[in-house]
């Protein structure tokens, strides 16, 4: 591994635990369970954190030229379930597109039979639809590709099959029964997003979220559209995943998940990119919405998906053990946490203090890491809370 390029930075007064987040993260680049990493940190208006450190790590390449990675774009995984498609349900009920008792059959024949006509866009928000978890579409459309049907993969008609054979499945139990998450939820999510709005979902992101939020680095990476015009990502700007033995690279500036990626880098579950410091705007936006400080979300809309007691809300979930986050109950901290345990990436949002924790990373040098990764996000978040 390169030796990276320190760039801790703290702004504002020091806070007890400062300290120790900056020592945390320089010992985990120092003991290369991770290439760098980010946390910013407010409460209200105030950042009283910013820490960035290692290096992007371009390649996994131990000779690699150092790379700051302040402003790097990462992959931000399954955040784009909270970022873009729960947002866009906080837009569209907002504007009265749509409710959270809406039959999901509504907007989507396939889902009108059977046990599946009961669920709702809540159902899908919250995880309890019964859909199963870890359903690919990959290797099937894989081999179409290789088949009668070259270039299938990243095209509309990869894209409309993953929606059909999602809405297919099986589901394991009565919607509503309990939780088991499951990636279909946010792929039909993202699906009715298109209908209700007339947009694709990359389309729908930018006129509802990102641009009255200005988030100017938070997008897709539409595949398709760089494979018809013959286009590359500037892997230099991208935090690199790893690397993927099916794809047989590094990958950087295209999306990890597979799913997504055969749909085309653009999906309700993942695909989105962005950087540390837009995705603690998008943090704020939401909290500025829970308190009433926003016009772009209604305040109840915000309190319905943001203020929920529930182990999994709508579109946010309760900071819990089972996350990685051993969170002392005792600190009065009540948040929800969004988060992509591939890489590490969390976003902690606390109503009651006005409170926005970002951590972002790339990916564990090692897979064997990930558990280590988990234990760091939690000291990180336990020095801030504290």
């Amino acid at each position: 591994m390169s030796s990276g390029s320190k760039q801790a930075s703290v702004s504002t007064d020091s806070c007890p635990g400062v300290d120790r987040v900056v020592n945390l993260l320089q010992k985990a680049v120092h003991d290369e369970l991770l290439s760098g990493a980010c946390v910013l940190a407010s409460v209200g208006e105030d950042v009283f954190l910013s820490v960035a450190e290692g290096d992007r790590a371009l390649g996994l390449d131990s000779e690699a030229p150092p790379q700051p990675i302040a402003n790097t774009v990462f992959d931000l995984g399954r955040l784009t379930q909270g970022v873009c498609t729960a947002t866009l349900m906080m837009r569209l009920v907002s504007l009265g597109k749509v409710s959270l008792t809406d039959r999901a059959a509504r907007y989507l024949q396939g889902l009108g039979v059977g046990q599946k006509s009961k669920i709702t866009l809540a159902h899908l928000l919250s995880h309890t639809t019964g859909f199963p978890a870890g359903i690919s579409v990959y290797d099937e459309l894989v081999k179409a590709n290789a088949g009668p049907r070259p270039g299938i993969l990243s095209s509309s008609g990869a894209k409309q099959y993953a929606y059909n054979h999602f809405k297919n499945a099986t589901l394991r139990f009565e919607p509503g029964a309990r939780v088991l998450e499951s990636d279909i939820n946010y792929v039909i999510l993202g699906e009715i997003c298109e209908l209700v709005t007339g947009l694709s979902l990359e389309k729908a992101f930018v006129r509802y979220v990102a641009t009255p939020m200005q988030l100017g680095s938070i997008n897709f990476i539409d595949l398709t559209i760089l494979r018809r015009r013959r286009l590359e990502p500037i892997v230099e700007l991208f935090s690199p995943m790893g690397i993927c033995s099916r794809r047989g690279r590094v990958i950087a500036g295209e999306v990890w998940d597979e799913n997504a990626w055969v749909m085309g880098g653009v999906a309700g579950h993942a695909g989105l990119f962005g950087t540390v410091g837009d995705l603690h705007k998008w943090g704020r936006a939401l909290l500025d919405a829970v308190h009433g400080r926003s016009d772009i979300i209604a305040p109840e809309v915000a309190t319905m998906f943001l203020g929920s007691d529930e182990r999994v809300g709508c579109g946010f979930m309760s900071a819990s053990k089972e996350d990685g986050f051993s969170l002392d109950e005792s600190n009065g901290s009540h948040g929800r946490i969004v988060m992509n345990g591939t890489g590490g990436s969390s976003v902690f949002l606390d109503c009651a203090r006005d409170m926005v924790v970002v951590f972002l990373s790339g990916m564990p040098l090692s897979h064997q890491n990930t558990r280590k990764l988990n234990a760091l996000r939690t000291e990180v978040l336990q020095a801030i809370l504290q």
